[in-house]
């Protein structure tokens, strides 16, 4: 008996599905096609032009943006708006107070000093009391005078009545003015040691940043009613942050691996963005005028702030 595939009809074997059997005209699409006017064809090219423009400036501000960190532009144009700000010209860093660096080969190469608005008074303040140039533990003007003038003179008079009253019966007055002269030279030793003792120079990391900070209290704190300045100010908070956060992006330059140090400096800038914020929403031209002050660009603290994580280091 033949198979049951070959007795079927011919007609059955050559059966060809629907989709193929359909005439080629039926798939094509049958309705008339759109006709674009040439105003509508030019409206929408210029539709195309604009967003193709607002995306370019879109993606050049945003390359513009300043660095959340140091809170300005990492070019020419940005590290000189910090080098004009108040808060560069105050804070003094280590190696302009010790008067040397380290380069790359560890060895110590002179630093010239910087220019300040101050040096001329610290120059005169030495030249009339004498004593270093800058003094520590935050000593000003007055205590230079008392340490370095009037208490040499005072001790030495002193100590000259003293030996005065003891040999009176003996040499008599005349020798006063004598034992007044050396006396006077060894106060002026003493007064020469005290000086290499208060000297900044001879402070650590954590003096230089102690002067600092009472420099940033000093300068940007308002005074109150006892005198003293307000330091829980905005503009002095924001001051000592920025300070703060300047410090550690520095450190972590040379410490890559300092994840503790990295995450505060993280909590400090949102901090930073945080007190600014408060000062805009209370006085906004006290914001925008205090922001040059400080070395801060508005748009490093303004919207949202991303700190970016540890950097990568390319392999060879």
């Amino acid at each position: 008996m033949w198979p049951e595939r070959i007795m079927r009809p011919a007609h059955a074997l050559l059966r060809v599905p629907a989709a193929l059997s359909r005439p080629a005209s039926a798939s094509l699409h049958t309705s008339a096609p759109v006709c674009e006017s040439k105003r509508k064809r030019a409206s929408r090219l210029r539709r195309q032009q604009n967003l193709a423009q607002r995306e370019i400036k879109q993606r050049l501000f945003d390359m513009s943006k300043p660095d959340p960190v140091l809170a300005h532009q990492l070019n020419e144009e940005g590290e000189q708006y910090w080098k004009k700000s108040e808060l560069a010209r105050l804070i003094l860093s280590k190696e302009e107070v010790w008067g040397y660096q380290e380069d790359r080969r560890g060895q110590l190469q002179a630093v010239e000093p910087v220019a300040r608005p101050e040096d001329a008074d610290v120059d005169a303040a030495v030249a009339q009391y004498g004593g270093p140039r800058r003094l520590n533990f935050g000593l000003n003007v007055s205590d230079r005078r008392t340490l370095f003038q009037s208490l040499p003179r005072v001790m030495a008079t002193d100590r000259a009545m003293d030996l005065a009253d003891s040999s009176l019966s003996q040499e008599g007055a005349d020798s006063l003015a004598k034992d007044l002269e050396g006396l006077e030279a060894e106060q002026a030793q003493s007064a020469e040691t005290l000086a290499r003792i208060l000297d900044l120079r001879n402070a650590s990391g954590k003096g230089i940043q102690v002067e600092n900070t009472r420099r940033i209290i000093a300068h940007f704190g308002r005074p109150t009613d006892g005198g003293g300045p307000d330091t829980g100010s905005p503009e002095v908070q924001a001051a000592l942050l920025t300070y703060r956060i300047r410090n550690l992006a520095e450190h972590l330059l040379g410490a890559r691996h300092d994840n503790s140090n990295r995450r505060s400096m993280r909590r400090l800038v949102h901090q930073r963005a945080k007190v600014l914020r408060y000062l805009k929403s209370r006085d906004p031209i006290r914001y925008q005028s205090f922001l040059p002050r400080i070395g801060v660009e508005a748009r490093a603290v303004e919207g949202e702030v991303v700190v970016p994580g540890k950097p990568k280091i390319k392999r060879m």
